[in-house]
């Protein structure tokens, strides 16, 4: 079980989209790769495509610290301002209700 799941939103300036979501898409691998990782998915909303979503479960929130260190996420937090029109919402989680 997850000990921490994030939801990050990130909204592209206008014309960025494809581009966002290419460079979202690019963290995939490595970031299921990682010790710890137990889910990492990228969706774009059917409602307003320039909004994207990462959904992520980390088995320990100190896992989740180590992704934000590594030089991909780093590389591609360096980019976020060029492509969005604001700053990343990361909002963490625990998961209440009991495990399926």
């Amino acid at each position: 079980m997850a000990d921490l799941t994030n939801v990050a939103y990130f909204t592209a300036k206008p014309g960025r989209s494809g581009e966002l979501g290419d460079e979202l898409l690019q963290l995939v691998t490595p970031s299921r790769n990682e010790e710890g990782c137990l889910r990492y998915e990228i969706h774009q909303s059917n409602d307003v495509p320039d909004v994207w979503m990462v959904l992520e479960d980390w088995r320990h929130a100190s896992d989740f610290k180590l992704h934000m260190n590594t030089p991909y996420v780093q590389a591609f937090m360096a980019k976020v301002p060029d492509l969005c029109v604001e700053d990343v919402e990361i909002c963490g989680y625990q998961q209440r209700s009991p495990q399926v």
